[in-house]
Parts: C-alpha cells; sequence; structure tokens
C-alpha cells in the first residue's frame, strides 16, 4: 500500500481547508458576541449619551471661557512678576544709598 503525493496534497490541503474553516467560524462566533455587547452596553447607557450630547455645548462654552480667564490670569502674573523685579531692584538701589549715606556719617562722626 503505497500513499501518492497527489493523496497526501489533497490530504493537507483539504486539512487546512478544515481547519480554516472551523477557526473562521470562531472568530466569527466571537465577533457576533463582541458586537451584541457594545450594543447592549450603548442601549443600557443610552440616556447617559443623550445627556452628555445635550449638555456639551454648555460644556464647551464653559472651557473656553476658562481658558480666557487663565489668559487673563497669566497676563496679571506675568505683570506682577515684572512689578515686583522692578520693586526688588528698587530695595537694591535703595538700600545701597541708605549704606552710602551711613558710611558718609560715620566717617564724619568718627573723625
Amino acid at each position: 500500500m503505497y500513499i501518492s503525493l497527489d493523496g497526501l496534497y489533497k490530504f493537507t490541503i483539504f486539512s487546512l481547508l478544515i481547519f480554516t474553516l472551523v477557526f473562521g467560524i470562531i472568530i466569527l462566533f466571537k465577533l457576533n458576541k463582541l458586537i451584541n455587547n457594545i450594543f447592549q452596553l450603548i442601549e443600557n447607557n443610552k440616556r447617559n449619551i443623550e445627556n452628555t450630547c445635550t449638555d456639551l455645548p454648555v460644556i464647551t462654552k464653559n472651557i473656553s471661557e476658562i481658558t480666557e480667564n487663565i489668559k487673563d490670569i497669566s497676563e496679571v502674573a506675568t505683570e506682577f512678576t515684572a512689578d515686583a523685579i522692578v520693586t526688588k531692584e528698587n530695595i537694591v538701589n535703595n538700600y545701597e544709598i541708605l549704606k552710602d549715606i551711613l558710611k558718609i556719617i560715620k566717617s564724619v562722626f568718627l573723625k
């Protein structure tokens, strides 16, 4: 009893086709189950999704106002920082002047 190569090839191809068919059916069942779960999830949360969609314009308006406020706050913070730097420089300059005046007074009275 001999096994012909032609028969071996046909058996191999037939086996691969059956395996592919079974694997494809399994994948289709799992995909169908996944899609049903997604539809069920959407159906269960339909009211929440509708509420979110109706509130979305208000939310975007609020976000726009918040970003404008943040821009204003950042401008004020920048101005405050600049004023603080100028004030620090003025204090340092006044301290140097006071220090020089005290040196002069000290030198006058110690002589």
